[in-house]
């Protein structure tokens, strides 16, 4: 094809997808609202203990969460569906992400949290445990339920017209009473299906006190039907069996992977490529040690006061070594396998694989070109994924939660975290499931359809944990993805798929930052990240470097050199009969595939 009608398919692609991006996946994520920022919302908690709980909030250690009401987002999603649970959270001004801070002290089970809207920054939660020998006044409940009340008054403008007293609990303890009151809002009441007896979704507003003491308050919340719990674990069961599918196919690639790289270590190919990945193996590793200190906070936040902080910690770090390690490692063997494997099936197609760039230069203009064409396939990918939902969301009953947005949100530096996922994501992935999962599959007859379906399908059910119901949809969904990101592999090369990866990981991890355009530093730096790639592109086209190569045969040892000679001066005695047939017998006899394709070059390209 023409490189200027391929570029102007490209770009009418990109712009298809950008398109559906905004018409079916935009609506879906502009309700999420993080205005209060992480240290926002640690400077409302502080003055709030400060001033209204009088708290020397000096002698605490704090952590800062981010959080989603999953079990409200799910529940008003499937019973509504997304566009009418959308409206009803906006009307109600419920806020389904907020930001929960906690003060609490070493080896002591007293302790405060605050809850603050990441939208308006108001406090919505509270909670303050304190031992269970703690001593309260003994006060009526009439008395206790009058505080409450008048706390939802004064706090919220509690307006009695528009409730209905729903429970009250009272917990004996040996020193005092603990009351909770709970108040039902009489305009929502949301059923779980059409038989009454699966119950309802109720609003509630709550508050605990004790003696003079509010202990708790929500100001709403919603209560969900027991029924429908015990329908989203049993759906969760599916996406349980399929996962477990899954890492059976996975160590089974593995396990190829690691047959392959014994078999061919000292090949010249796996030589020449082995520093690379092994240095990306090792950058993996430290971004993601880097990133586990990024996420201090989420440590922190879940640190039981029963025990040391000190051991916790040291614990915590010891876990984060060893998860790094195992991936950094689980990424190095199929990209030497892959790259092995990719040589000996399609030589000519230089592009599937990083050699030719280490044998010339990262920074060509062949390389701008696989870079700037990611940047279509991403947005192609995001189109096509924003429509198989919209698909999903009307004719198959699919919903999904928002949790994934915890992942970053509760960091340091959001962007950062953005960073090291579409990093460690598209370089492990790519290498398996396109690099060497497609290249196995050929290597072993597969058409070439075949192999990138069925890379393609156990990349996508790996995916079927994520918390999308019904969960085998995900599946689908990355599955379809993945035959997409199979068909540039094998048109445009490894570097564009894995440029596209980085960039779909990034773009969804910074989105909450992305979608609030402001001066602000997680803005910025969310723009630089997924802006990363397009930066090395244009560097690249900067520096135009040479795309000319360098003869594999440089690379040579001694032994090789030997062989080298052997197999030219045992093929200069063979008809082209004879060198089809040979090539073949050294093929399956795991000659090194460098070798071989020097030698028949030098034949022009006889067998």
């Amino acid at each position: 094809m023409n490189k200027r009608l391929e570029w102007i398919l490209l770009f009418v692609l990109a712009a298809g997808g950008v398109f559906l991006w905004y018409r079916y996946a935009l609506p879906r994520y502009q309700s999420i609202d993080l205005s209060i920022n992480q240290a926002k919302a640690l400077d409302i908690s502080q003055r709030f203990m400060t001033s209204n709980r009088g708290v020397d909030i000096h002698t605490y250690k704090m952590a800062v969460m981010f959080s989603v009401d999953d079990g409200t987002d799910r529940f008003l999603q499937k019973t509504l569906g997304v566009a009418a649970s959308q409206h009803l959270i906006h009307t109600l001004h419920y806020d389904l992400f907020c930001w929960v801070v906690r003060f609490f002290k070493e080896k002591q089970k007293e302790e405060y949290r605050v809850v603050v809207s990441s939208a308006t920054g108001e406090v919505i939660g509270f909670s303050h445990a304190i031992e269970e020998g703690a001593s309260r006044p003994i006060v009526d409940k009439e008395k206790e339920r009058q505080l409450a009340f008048n706390f939802l008054k004064t706090t919220y403008g509690f307006n009695p017209a528009q409730y209905v007293a729903h429970g009250e609990n009272v917990h004996k303890f040996d020193n005092r009473l603990d009351y909770s009151f709970s108040w039902q809002n009489k305009d929502v009441l949301i059923p779980w299906s059409k038989s009454k007896e699966k119950g309802y979704a109720k609003l509630l507003t709550n508050v605990t006190v004790s003696g003079n003491e509010v202990l708790g308050f929500n100001k709403a919340f919603f209560e969900i039907p027991d029924g429908f719990n015990r329908y989203v674990d049993n759906l969760k069961q599916t996406g349980q069996n399929l996962t477990l599918v899954f890492r059976i196919l996975y160590l089974a690639l593995l396990t190829f992977a690691i047959v392959v790289v014994v078999n061919r270590k000292h090949q010249v190919v796996s030589r020449s490529v082995k520093p690379f990945y092994i240095g990306i193996g090792i950058g993996m590793f430290v971004l993601l040690l880097l990133d586990a200190v990024n996420s201090y906070q989420n440590f922190l936040f879940d640190y039981p006061t029963t025990q040391s902080l000190g051991d916790y910690i040291a614990r915590q770090f010891l876990e984060s070594v060893i998860g790094p390690f195992f991936i950094a490692i689980g990424f190095v063997l199929p990209a030497l396998a892959g790259e092995s494997l990719r040589f000996e099936i399609s030589p000519e197609r230089k592009i599937r694989g990083i050699l030719t760039a280490l044998q010339s230069s990262f920074f060509s203009t062949n390389i701008a070109r696989q870079i700037l064409i990611g940047y279509c396939a991403a947005a192609v990918m995001l189109g096509v994924q924003a429509y198989i939902f919209n698909l999903g969301f009307k004719y198959c009953g699919v919903w999904d939660e928002l949790s994934w947005l915890t992942q970053a949100s509760t960091t340091l530096v959001p962007a950062f975290t953005a960073l090291v996922i579409g990093f460690q994501a598209s370089f492990s992935e790519e290498a398996m499931f396109r690099l060497f999962a497609i290249n196995l599959f050929k290597k072993y007859g597969a058409p070439t359809i075949f192999a990138v379906f069925i890379s393609a399908a156990i990349w996508g059910f790996g995916h079927t944990g994520y918390e999308i119901y019904p969960m085998w949809f995900r599946g689908v969904e990355v599955t379809c993805i993945g035959i997409i990101m199979g068909t540039f592999y094998l048109r445009f090369g490894l570097i564009c798929v894995i440029a596209a990866h980085f960039l779909i990981d990034s773009f969804w991890s910074s989105l909450p930052y992305l979608l609030k355009p402001s001066a602000s530093f997680d803005f910025y730096s969310s723009l630089a990240v997924v802006g990363l790639p397009l930066f090395l592109a244009l560097l690249a086209l900067m520096l135009r470097r040479s795309s000319e190569e360098k003869p594999l045969s440089i690379r040579f040892n001694p032994q090789q050199q030997f062989n080298y000679h052997l197999l030219r001066d045992l093929c200069a005695l063979k008809t082209p009969e004879e060198l089809i047939v040979l090539k073949k017998d050294l093929q399956r006899h795991g000659w090194d595939a460098a070798i071989i394709k020097r030698v028949f070059d030098e034949k022009g390209g006889q067998g």
